[in-house]
């Protein structure tokens, strides 16, 4: 009996991203994004994957929809976007170009992603988005003897809680819940 629910796992060729989509294959049906095609037996041969999505790119939702759509999806009970990017700074050294980079693919992106989805009717009634942030977009558990740097990675994470709290908010009267969560370490 195949799985009725369907999962999309955005940044999902490595890591937790990774583990999640092939934990997930085994209770729904997975779309997985990925860049370029994934290399042979990297996930379970029941998930499906979307190619071709960069979502460092304005076309990202567009194009994550367009691929749902030609594999004939009609909607979309899980949406987990774990895809991230680090880049270390200090404060002698920060780099405006990292910094775009990780703030486009951290908390512009996802906003991107999920109007897509939602203005494509693919998220219905009951559906969940996870968004993966981390404690290091928190401002308050941030400590002095942590100390600073690591400016957009920190500053992207809490610009992601902000999305994800907006998203909510957008989205509650559709019935879509929204989670923020920290994996762990």
């Amino acid at each position: 009996m195949s799985p009725t629910k369907t999962a999309l796992i955005v940044g999902s060729t490595k890591g937790l991203g990774l583990a999640l989509t092939t934990q997930l294959s085994s209770t729904h049906k997975v779309y997985a994004t990925a860049r370029s095609d994934p290399k042979p037996d990297t996930f379970p041969s029941s998930v499906q994957v979307v190619t071709s999505i960069d979502i460092s790119k304005p076309t990202s939702g567009k194009d994550i929809v367009s691929g749902l759509k030609s594999a004939n999806v009609s909607s979309i009970d899980l949406v987990i976007i774990t895809a991230g990017l680090f880049k270390t700074e200090t404060l002698e050294k920060p780099s405006f170009e990292d910094q775009q980079a990780m703030y486009t693919i951290v908390a512009i992106a996802p906003t991107i992603i999920v109007s897509a989805l939602s203005n494509a009717k693919l998220l219905k009634k009951g559906s969940k988005i996870i968004l993966i942030s981390s404690e290091s977009g928190s401002i308050a558990l941030r400590q002095q003897s942590e100390g600073g740097g690591n400016f957009g990675h920190h500053a992207g994470k809490a610009a992601l809680n902000m999305v994800g709290k907006l998203l909510s908010l957008d989205l509650k009267e559709e019935g879509v819940a929204v989670g923020i969560v920290h994996p762990g370490s």
